[in-house]
């Protein structure tokens, strides 16, 4: 039955009873003969009753009718609760009933979604178990607070423990340390990576030793960031790269000796036996004589090259003005600059702090760019040199207005031996060993340049402590 019938059903008998209760009094007055109170009296019984009988019926169908409507309620409630195996039964009402199946299509059409998206889940979470597992490098997925959501089992074992023990934790309870987390978060916040090169991370002492290059990718998804770590095990390349430097640094020493003799040897021919102007001869002493000299250069680099890629290898730190360096660095070349034609200024901030570096390892940095940028620029074109004070760092900049780079060798530029351009020079190991003492003084080195725009080196020093405090 409908609902609408169902309420003009009781609106009908309630007028129903009304008039039979009426016709009955009507009655009853004209066969007896009553007083008015005795009248009103039965008038109230029977208003009381009327009144009774329609309220319970009243009651009957308010009940017939909530009743499927509190069924679906609760079923409804049921299927929040992500319990999809539910059914609403059939009333005597035709629209509750129409509800009742439509809820029930409803119900059985999100019981098979739930079982799809469940297997689908399933699958791409097994898929990517398979992929994770099979990478050779170690993983590892956090959220914005630094905790481990993910890694696989490559991970786990290089940080020595389990993917068990490890999901929930940030990375320095697991090490012991207080390395990453704060980096973590920072880059995650930032959605950028920090300017720091990442130092390898060592796991283990002695011959159980490893070490870990560690890359660090901050992402966003639709539901919240995080941050993926790539963890790769370079024990071996950096046991070849130690091997390698000290081949490098012993040959060199092998080689310094006769070098040397050989220079000193040129030298005193030079005196003794001068050779007529224009000659074969002087030609050959000449070349001769530049090849030695270059020869000598190149074993000094590596020698310097080798010994700035060890630690252990101590920096002799003074207080040093910044700004003086460069000036002096622009007064060495501007004879240079001069001769090729070429334009050479400097410019320097004011109020600059003293920085405790090496300066004879650090005007060897700003001889090697300003060297390079001579180099590379052809006549008329500019040089500058400038020192400004950034925010987070000190900087020496460097540019040039000569031939620029390639963004591929822009990748290569501080590879030794590795050299570019139509003027080339030297060993190619100028900015190799520039970026090493950089490095060492606790900085980075930069370079941006387009193909025919020139280029631009950075040397970025962190502000001393004190001047921070201040």
């Amino acid at each position: 039955m409908k609902i609408l019938h169902r309420l003009l059903l009781t609106y009908a008998a309630l007028i129903v009873l009304a008039f039979i209760a009426g016709a009955l009094l009507a009655l009853a007055w004209d066969r007896f003969e009553t007083s008015p109170w005795y009248q009103i009296g039965l008038l109230a019984i029977a208003g009381s009753a009327v009144g009774t009988f329609g309220l319970r019926f009243a009651i009957q169908q308010a009940q017939a009718m909530s009743e499927p409507i509190q069924r679906i309620a609760k079923a409804a409630k049921t299927i929040a609760e992500g319990e999809f195996d539910v059914k609403v039964e059939a009333s005597r009402l035709v629209e509750a009933n129409i509800m009742a199946a439509n809820f029930n299509a409803m119900a059985r059409a999100l019981k098979i979604y739930k079982s799809t998206s469940i297997d689908r889940l399933l699958a791409e979470q097994r898929r990517n178990d398979v992929v994770l597992g099979s990478i050779d490098d170690g993983l590892i997925i956090v959220d914005e607070e630094a905790r481990i959501e993910r890694l696989n089992p490559i991970a786990a074992r290089q940080l020595g423990t389990t993917v068990d023990l490890a999901i929930g934790k940030t990375l320095d309870s697991l090490l012991g340390g207080d390395r990453f987390d704060q980096r973590i978060v920072s880059d995650i916040d930032s959605q950028q990576l920090s300017q720091d090169d990442e130092p390898d991370l060592v796991i283990g002492e002695g011959v159980m030793q490893r070490r870990l290059a560690v890359a660090l990718t901050p992402f966003t998804d639709e539901t919240r960031p995080g941050l993926v770590l790539l963890l790769r095990d370079v024990t071996e390349e950096r046991e070849q790269e130690k091997l390698q430097m000290d081949f490098v640094l012993r040959a060199s020493h092998e080689l310094r000796t006769p070098v040397s003799g050989l220079r000193m040897a040129m030298d005193l021919l030079a005196e003794r036996a001068p050779f007529a102007a224009d000659t074969r001869e002087a030609d050959l002493f000449e070349t001769v004589h530049t090849e030695t000299k270059r020869l000598g250069d190149l074993v000094t680099d590596l020698l310097d090259v080798s010994r700035l890629s060890h630690a252990d290898t101590p920096l002799k730190l003074e207080a040093v003005q910044l700004p003086q360096l460069a000036d002096d660095a622009r007064a060495r070349f501007e004879p240079m600059a001069m001769e090729r034609r070429l334009t050479i200024s400097s410019a320097v901030a004011d109020g600059l702090p003293e920085l405790q570096l090496d300066p004879n390892q650090f005007s060897r940095v700003l001889d090697n760019l300003v060297a390079n940028a001579i180099r590379h620029t052809p006549p008329g074109g500019e040089i500058g040199i400038t020192v400004v004070a950034g925010s987070d760092a000190i900087r020496i900049e460097v540019r040039d207005s000569g031939e620029g780079l390639t963004r591929r060798q822009l990748a290569r530029i501080f590879e030794p031996f590795v050299q570019f351009g139509r003027n080339t020079g030297g060993a190619g190991l100028g900015l190799t060993l520039s970026r090493e003492i950089v490095e060492r003084h606790g900085g980075r080195i930069d370079v941006a340049s387009q193909r025919g725009q020139g280029a631009r080196f950075t040397v970025s020093l962190p502000w001393p402590s004190e001047a921070l405090a201040a």
